[in-house]
């Protein structure tokens, strides 16, 4: 339906608005329009101050922590990969990517991969822009066998299937 640029109403279109009411919208809604393109607006282009030092104490990237788990657990990154049950192009895709975002389910493969503690499981976790939720039976299994150091993927599929979760990949 065409509109009047003037006021946005289909054309031939009656308001039912008085016109001090439609005058004080109109007038309300052009103070709050988005500046036209050729517009600029320095306020838009200038980062708050101190956000460059807040972003530069971020965490470690998800890639760079898992990496450096691998290391310090004595395997080689084949044996991890392949115990996490993740395909070698997923693994270089992360090893090659700072930015790369894995699904949940890959981050939880590889913690349990390197049989990491509870707490280890949770920063890699975060690292990577997720948690264990205390109330999501997903993650309630997962948190159960981590803390009883229990990495058998097929007995966690097990127990996750049993409960009507999604399995991990196999």
């Amino acid at each position: 339906m065409p509109y009047e640029a003037a006021d946005r109403q289909p054309v031939g279109a009656r308001s039912r608005l008085d016109a001090d009411t439609l005058d004080a919208l109109r007038a309300f809604l052009a103070e709050r329009r988005e500046p036209a393109a050729d517009q600029t607006d320095d306020r838009v282009c200038e980062p708050p101050a101190g956000l460059a030092a807040y972003l530069a104490r971020a965490g470690v990237p998800f890639s760079r922590l898992l990496l450096e788990h691998i290391r310090s657990s004595g395997s080689s990154e084949v044996e991890i990969y392949k115990r996490a049950h993740v395909d070698r192009k997923l693994f270089s895709k992360i090893r090659s990517d700072p930015g790369y975002q894995p699904k949940k389910v890959t981050v939880i493969a590889f913690a349990l991969a390197l049989r990491l503690s509870l707490e280890q499981t949770r920063d890699l976790l975060a690292s990577a822009g997720y948690a264990l939720s205390g109330s999501a039976p997903f993650d309630l299994i997962i948190r159960f066998f981590v803390e009883r150091e229990v990495f058998d993927l097929f007995q966690i599929n097990d127990a996750l299937d049993t409960f009507g979760q999604p399995i991990l990949m196999v």
